[in-house]
């Protein structure tokens, strides 16, 4: 109890932050937001990705100073949704649903219309080895996370409202979205336009068919998601994990891509048990692969599969939620998040309530990154007070098969 505690009391000083700067921040690849920075570049896709990473390592926050503004982030607030609706969950408080709300009526005013359906992208531009996405281009990775947020707001609230924007969600992802195709089955294109054989997007373009299918159930939907996940789960390694991608350039496996990658496992697990698409096994070979490699005895959330550093807050955050909710199916799992909860308390949280962006042996990185740090942890906190109030009666109806939130 003395952590769930703790987990509500940093609940509510990094709720305090955010409404503090109205839900906006800076980013950790946000340095294309400055009218400078994208002078100097040229427009060459090879400066654009230097001067990004770059970013990341500048030890004191330059941004105000070369024009980049507290940006809103469409990803940030699709995180910062689930956790308030998780929290309510967890407390039955009134002003949490007020607060997820708010976010989530933002989040359909601020949808991409120019694709089929709706669909959401960055506040920048972006580069990265992937290529370059240009402000507002729409991704499937945030249009899928929000795509899940609005169905936990549905199944909530039951505003069809919210059940819509799912629906639009899969139009984006079937319509909008290359795909490549081979004997394994498909991978979807991670933008439109951009086709990059990803796992964890793949996986989350597949998920939200399945989020679809379960409301309106069409074979298009069905037969769709089920080749996306026969993709992913053929080019598994004998050991459990994945790689980012299946191209050379995207041989690295890390943790909160593991963690995405598990959650849509166990989506398709949940919402189609009976069409065999994912069996449990593959899950419980992925998940041990995953909490074998991924943290230490302390709680300590790793990177990378072969490197300690560099520390993030994005892994620690990710990996909160994702074991939360996994408790009903891997008892023990809200354990190894208390752990990592203790440990990012302790060594990521500042006096102001939010929470440094990555720690490296010889200095920490103190940008309070808004999507990359704020929102994924107040989605983690709400999703770990969630689960610890949660009843007996409840775990065990989700370890029958019901769709874990």
């Amino acid at each position: 109890m003395k952590q769930q505690y703790q987990a509500s009391r940093s609940f509510t000083d990094l709720h305090g932050y955010l409404r503090k700067n109205r839900y906006k921040g800076y980013e950790f690849d946000d340095f294309l937001a400055s009218p400078l920075v994208r002078l100097l570049c040229f427009n060459n896709l090879f400066l654009q990705r230097v001067v990004i990473q770059a970013g990341k390592f500048i030890p004191f926050n330059i941004r105000p100073f070369i024009g980049i503004p507290k940006l809103d982030s469409t990803k940030a607030r699709g995180f910062i949704a689930k956790g308030y609706l998780y929290e309510y969950l967890a407390t039955q408080e009134a002003r949490w649903l007020d607060c997820a709300e708010e976010n989530l009526d933002w989040l359909m005013e601020h949808a991409v219309t120019d694709y089929p359906g709706k669909s959401w992208g960055n506040a920048f531009d972006f580069a990265s080895r992937g290529g370059f996405f240009p402000k507002g281009r729409p991704t499937v990775v945030w249009t899928a996370h929000i795509a899940e947020v609005f169905d936990l707001a549905y199944r909530i609230t039951g505003k069809p409202e919210y059940r819509d924007v799912i629906r639009e969600a899969g139009e984006f992802v079937l319509a909008a979205l290359d795909v490549h195709a081979d004997s394994q089955g498909i991978c979807f294109g991670y933008a439109p336009g951009i086709l990059n054989l990803i796992h964890n997007s793949n996986l989350l373009g597949a998920a939200t068919l399945l989020r679809c299918w379960q409301y309106w159930p069409e074979d298009r939907y069905l037969e769709k998601a089920r080749k996306s996940y026969q993709w992913t789960i053929a080019d598994m390694n004998p050991d459990g994990s994945w790689y980012y991608g299946n191209e050379e350039k995207y041989k690295w496996i890390d943790n909160f891509h593991t963690a995405y990658n598990l959650d849509c496992l166990m989506t398709a697990y949940t919402i189609a048990p009976g069409e065999g698409i994912v069996l449990f096994e593959t899950i419980e070979k992925a998940y041990r692969y995953w909490i074998g490699t991924f943290f230490e005895a302390d709680g300590t959330p790793l990177y990378y599969h072969d490197n300690k550093y560099p520390l993030n807050i994005q892994c620690a955050a990710q990996a909160i939620e994702t074991l939360a909710r996994f408790e009903p199916y891997f008892p023990g799992s809200l354990e190894l998040a208390r752990k990592i909860l203790g440990w990012t308390d302790a060594h990521m949280k500042k006096t102001n309530g939010a929470y440094l962006y990555e720690i490296w042996p010889a200095w920490k990185n103190n940008l309070e990154c808004i999507h990359w740090g704020q929102s994924t942890m107040l989605a983690a906190l709400g999703a770990f007070d969630h689960h610890c109030a949660l009843k007996p009666d409840v775990a065990l109806s989700l370890r029958e098969g019901a769709v874990p939130v």
